[in-house]
């Protein structure tokens, strides 16, 4: 009871302070997320007013280079025109009685015009016709013009859209120029003006941007000059930079996410670092309060028992024993353990044979092994070679799976214990007939002290650092272990070391029974 008591304690204490901690580092990325979210808010903020603001010069950017474009369109159209009719004047005044290959002359001149007709004051009879077939004449519109000269009248048949693309590319180039504003370079990078027939009047809002339409002026009223701007991220708009503001705001998002998550990651690996401290400080406690109170109990005992018979005393004198070994052993764990994190690769590496450190360490443990009431027997290969270990290391790492076994051992008290080679490994195994481990807790029985959850694991003495200790030593020796379990059947541990010299073994096996202790 006190022990689960104070280990309770601990676990609050440590708890506690693991959510403070929690807290503390929570905080600041807590506070860089509400940054990161408010710089991203404020960036889209100010990218939908700059949109705005482009949306509102650009409309007035289209209002502006389409009626300028319209009436400078119409200017064009009129002097055109008027150069035509000057043209031929100057013919007319150069020969007052003009002729058909003049008219004609006159005609190609001017590529917009179709057909002419000159109709003499004087002598209507003896007017002049010329029509060009060199494909003006598949223009699908047609318009007619005259003008009254010195001696007559000219009457001519044009093509309006030819008329127009003589004067459309100078003008427009001349508006674009003018437009473009040091302060609004995009507008009319991102814009268009062109001489359409007209579809609509005034300004528009397209799927991608804006139009306006005006309409030019008489002979071409049909006609008008539309300007268009693109303002769609798809079409390389200025709306790319909301785009660019929401991504901004995903990326801080997903920043500040894995902030967190790692965060959170290291704190869950800290709690559980100091709640495996926890257990280690209070599972050790109960493991040193325990033989300590045995021994003291026993020590008392025999100091005031004056009329103890000897069986008697020599029952307390190995019950001391015992649990100075036991104590000893628990001690010796927790100190490799930390020896072997520390600095696993300062083992004292020396020739040993196999066979002669399994002896002798089952004829120290002989006797302590026996009282407890089970039988050990021993499978050996002779002649297995000197191996390269840390006889001290190896030996301690057998010794704590026989703890192990017989710890967790139930009425059938047989241990197995076995030296053998294969191919590439010397083995040492050990095989109880236990409560044995659930496939699910494998994985993790040699994490530091972690004890498998079986219903009476509470009641059996230990640390949860044995089998950790055995597998740093194998680690360290460059080998591995291998568990083999059924519940309420039995365990296996096998020790594999990676053999150093190929011998040929023979088999010897020996049986060791309680009664034959000494």
């Amino acid at each position: 009871m006190a022990s689960s008591v104070t280990t309770r304690g601990f676990r609050s204490i440590f708890d506690k302070s693991s959510s403070y901690h929690r807290a503390s580092v929570l905080i600041p990325f807590l506070a860089i997320s509400i940054a990161l979210g408010v710089l991203a808010y404020r960036s889209y903020h100010l990218s939908l007013q700059m949109e705005q603001a482009l949306n509102s010069f650009a409309v007035h950017y289209l209002a502006y280079a389409a009626e300028v474009t319209a009436r400078r369109t119409d200017v064009a159209v009129s002097s055109e025109m008027f150069r035509a009719a000057d043209q031929w004047q100057q013919t007319e005044r150069s020969n007052p009685s003009p002729e058909f290959d003049q008219l004609k002359t006159w005609i190609e001149q001017h590529p917009w015009i179709m057909s002419a007709i000159y109709i003499p004051d004087d002598d209507p009879a003896n007017s002049i016709y010329v029509t060009v077939l060199d494909g003006r004449g598949n223009h699908a519109e047609r318009r007619t013009q005259d003008f009254i000269t010195a001696s007559g009248s000219v009457r001519y048949t044009y093509s309006p859209t030819a008329l127009l693309s003589r004067t459309r590319s100078s003008v427009t180039r001349q508006i674009v120029q003018e437009a473009g504003l040091p302060t609004a370079n995009e507008v009319p990078a991102h814009s268009r003006i062109e001489l359409v027939k007209i579809d609509h009047k005034g300004l528009k809002e397209t799927a991608d941007g804006f139009s306006i339409v005006v309409p030019l002026s008489e002979p071409l009223s049909t006609y008008g000059v539309r300007a268009a701007v693109l303002t769609s991220y798809a079409k390389a708009g200025w709306g790319r930079y909301r785009i660019v503001s929401i991504w901004f705001a995903v990326f801080a998002i997903l920043v500040a996410g894995f902030g967190v998550f790692f965060a959170i990651r290291g704190l869950r690996k800290e709690s559980e670092a100091m709640n495996l401290r926890a257990a280690l400080i209070a599972n050790v406690s109960h493991e040193l309060r325990t033989p300590l109170a045995m021994i003291r109990l026993g020590a008392e005992t025999l100091k005031r028992g004056a009329k103890l018979t000897p069986e008697d005393r020599g029952s307390l004198e190995d019950s001391i024993l015992r649990e100075v070994i036991h104590l000893n052993h628990l001690v010796e764990n927790v100190l490799d353990v930390a020896r072997l994190q520390r600095s696993g690769d300062r083992l004292a590496f020396t020739r040993v044979d196999p066979a002669d450190l399994v002896r002798g360490l089952l004829a120290t443990y002989e006797s302590w092994i026996l009282n407890r009431g089970f039988t050990l027997q021993l499978d050996m290969q002779s002649g297995l070679g000197e191996q390269t270990w840390d006889a001290d290391s190896v030996s301690r790492a057998v010794l704590n799976l026989i703890d192990n076994a017989m710890k967790y051992s139930s009425d059938d008290k047989r241990l197995l214990v076995s030296l053998y080679q294969s191919d590439d490994s010397v083995v040492i195994a050990v095989t109880d007939h236990g409560i044995g481990i659930q496939s699910r807790e494998l994985s993790r029985i040699f994490e530091p002290y972690y004890r498998a959850s079986f219903s009476d694991t509470e009641t059996r003495r230990g640390a949860g650092l044995g089998l950790t200790l055995v597998h740093q030593i194998v680690k360290a020796h460059g080998g591995r272990i291998e568990v083999d379990s059924v519940p309420d059947e039995g365990s296996t541990f096998r020790l594999l070391f990676p053999r150093q010299l190929p011998n040929r073994a023979e088999q010897t096996s020996t049986v060791l029974k309680p009664s034959e202790a000494s």
